[in-house]
């Protein structure tokens, strides 16, 4: 009999252990619930984070894209300017020339295939003769009163003006009337 007693002592002290862990893995578990929240919280915040990173990212690889399109678009400018003078010269030796003369068909030949290539790279001229005048393309070096062109309209151009890819290389210099 001591020993039921004993075995049922201890068949609930185990009954009352059991029930404190019981009362112990629920409150294990209510506190899970609130680090879910918190967990959650985070994950979101970082998913936040990470979309915004990839977003800035993806923005900026676009910008260095159109930076070096715009490098290669206009890295040849330098050159171009420099080949300029050369095919002013040309304008220059043919405005005098006669025009039947072997030698000035090849220079003809010659003028328009560099204006070829440079066309293809992107130059193009500035309308000048007889425009109106805009600062953004001409460069009026003289203004002069006329009645027969109208007032801020070119009368004439002294160096042609030309274009790299629509941005301005080089004005043109103009006279201007009054």
């Amino acid at each position: 009999m001591a020993d039921e007693n004993k075995r049922d002592e201890n068949l609930d002290i185990e009954d009352e252990n059991l029930e404190n862990e019981e009362d112990y893995i629920e409150a294990e578990i209510v506190g899970d619930e609130s680090e879910d929240i918190k967990d959650d919280e985070k994950v979101n915040e970082y998913q936040e984070r990470y979309q915004r990173l990839l977003a800035d990212f993806t923005n900026y690889k676009k910008r260095e894209e159109a930076n070096k399109a715009d490098f290669k678009k206009f890295a040849q400018s330098s050159l171009i300017e420099k080949l300029l003078p050369v095919l002013d010269n040309l304008d220059r030796a043919l405005a005098k020339a006669d025009e039947n003369d072997a030698f000035v068909e090849g220079v003809v030949m010659t003028r328009k295939e560099l204006l070829k290539v440079l066309e293809n790279e992107g130059l193009e001229e500035i309308d000048s003769d007889g425009c109106e005048f805009d600062h953004n393309f001409h460069q009026a070096v003289i203004t002069e009163a006329s009645d027969t062109v109208e007032e801020n309209h070119i009368i004439e151009t002294f160096q042609k003006g030309y274009k790299l890819n629509g941005r301005v290389l080089r004005p043109a210099m103009v006279k201007v009337s009054k």
